[in-house]
């Protein structure tokens, strides 16, 4: 059953749909669907209901579009913070250069190879099962 724009929607469901269309979240087409109307009811509901709801979604107020400024103690804390992770990442890689120096030696010196992974090995079961 369609409802055209003469049939009566609770008032609470003609809001809904109004804000949900002007808020951009849904399209008249989705509209018409979700609620069995058509998109001609729909659109008439809109353009004949949306003032009293435009000052909501109009464009955001100018205190809105401000950013709040970052003082310079804020600043100054970034700073420092920036500095500290940049600090903490040479450490960090300058541990992983010694750990891959570490590998190198100990894969030279003793044929042992940290960082490749080992093949796995076939279970005892297995291996009698293959052709020789």
């Amino acid at each position: 059953m369609e409802l055209t724009s003469k049939s009566r929607l609770p008032r609470l469901v003609k809001e809904r749909i109004i804000m949900e269309y002007l808020s951009g979240s849904k399209t008249s087409r989705m509209l018409s669907v979700e609620h069995g109307i058509s998109i001609n009811a729909i659109n008439h509901m809109i353009s004949r209901h949306k003032d009293k709801f435009l000052p909501n979604f109009g464009p955001p107020s100018i205190s809105a579009t401000m950013k709040p400024k970052i003082t310079t103690q804020d600043s100054n804390r970034l700073l420092q913070e920036n500095e500290e992770l940049k600090r903490q990442l040479k450490l960090a890689q300058l541990k992983l250069e010694g750990y891959e120096i570490m590998g190198d030696i100990l894969e030279e010196e003793y044929g042992i190879a940290l960082l490749k992974k080992s093949a796995a090995k076939q279970s005892p079961d297995s291996e009698n099962d293959t052709q020789k």
